[in-house]
């Protein structure tokens, strides 16, 4: 949900971002949860139709900043990937460090909505952190705090 959020938000303001999604533990391809892409369409955004993608050593680069859902997520990057560069929260990265996001898996429709709600307000203030910081990215030798 977080990648079609910023999608939407950058779609009329830089084109020179490409926003992807990728899974941590991706045992098999799986469609988008029904539950988040209604709530993406409820707010007028679409989920893409294609199928969950697993995280590998060729997603990072020099160029590339990797945003998670949580903590432990970057830190196993960090671990798994030693060439990882950029890595953050999506609260830390949008200001928030000490924010939470909820995870709505296997919940229900309502949390699911509820969830996308507080994810495009953290999202929202995240492209305007990106958008000033895709001048200095690499500038930086910035390992996300680690």
């Amino acid at each position: 949900m977080a990648a079609t959020i910023m999608n939407n938000l950058l779609k009329d303001k830089d084109e020179s971002f490409i926003i992807e999604s990728r899974g941590m533990i991706v045992l098999f391809p799986e469609p988008y949860s029904p539950k988040a892409a209604e709530a993406a369409k409820l707010r007028d955004m679409n989920l893409p139709s294609r199928f969950s993608r697993q995280l590998t050593e060729k997603d990072f680069g020099v160029d590339t900043l990797v945003l998670t859902m949580e903590a432990a997520q970057k830190d196993k990057i960090y671990l798994k990937y030693p060439e990882a560069r950029n890595v953050f929260t999506l609260c830390e990265f949008a200001g928030e460090a000490d924010m939470e996001l909820p995870n709505p898996y296997g919940g229900n429709e309502e949390d699911y909505r509820e969830s996308f709600d507080i994810l495009y307000g953290i999202v929202f203030k995240a492209t305007d952190a990106l958008l000033g910081y895709k001048d200095t990215i690499r500038e930086k030798n910035n390992t996300g705090g680690n």
